[in-house]
């Protein structure tokens, strides 16, 4: 989260400094970030209830709206236009993340939500071998058909991590589209389906 909040502060003074002219023409108002809240994942859920009144009709992943109110509450708590919310329920998460030694049921994971939308998913990923084959195993899955995926947990890959930034869903943001077509270089619809 710390690489991530470095790297979007980076990238908005690059355009900043290198497309100043584009950024107007656009009418855009690059946010200023010195550093992204973040929340727990069940507290946010408890939050946007509270603050809004609304029931929450799904205990383990956010619908779109308390997405939105979620961005909308930190922003007026903090001016940041982002935050990030930590610790998803391990069932709403791939087979590979890591689960937290600390909170049985929750991942090492994270999302980044911006201007009320998820524009990133990371966290860290199951390194070890046991580990992984016993969350494979205890989700049902057929171990063997992921052998090659399993070969560099047997042999030995170091503790890591990592993140995938939607960059059409940023930029729809950034640029304050409606739609994320209008991000998409080439979008696909019901009537379009190649470039």
């Amino acid at each position: 989260m710390q690489m991530e909040t470095r790297m979007i502060q980076n990238m908005f003074l690059y355009l900043e400094q290198n497309y100043r002219q584009e950024l107007q023409l656009l009418q855009v108002d690059l946010p200023v970030i010195q550093e992204i809240p973040s929340v727990h994942f069940s507290e946010a859920k408890q939050l946007v209830a509270e603050e809004y009144k609304r029931e929450i009709l799904v205990s383990d992943d956010f619908e779109p709206e308390e997405e939105k109110l979620l961005c909308e509450w930190m922003y007026k708590k903090t001016g940041c236009e982002f935050v990030f919310v930590t610790h998803y329920p391990s069932k709403k998460r791939p087979f590979y993340a890591m689960d937290s030694k600390q909170e049985p049921g929750a991942t090492e994971s994270f999302d980044l939500l911006f201007r009320g939308l998820e524009v990133t998913t990371g966290g860290q990923r199951i390194h070890d071998y046991s580990e992984q084959v016993k969350k494979m195993k205890k989700r049902k899955m057929n171990v063997e058909l992921f052998e090659s995926y399993l070969q560099m947990h047997r042999y030995g890959i170091p503790p890591h991590g990592g993140l995938g930034l939607g960059l059409e869903r940023f930029t729809a943001k950034l640029l304050g589209m409606e739609n994320i077509r209008q991000a998409a270089l080439f979008p696909r619809d019901i009537h379009r389906l190649e470039p």
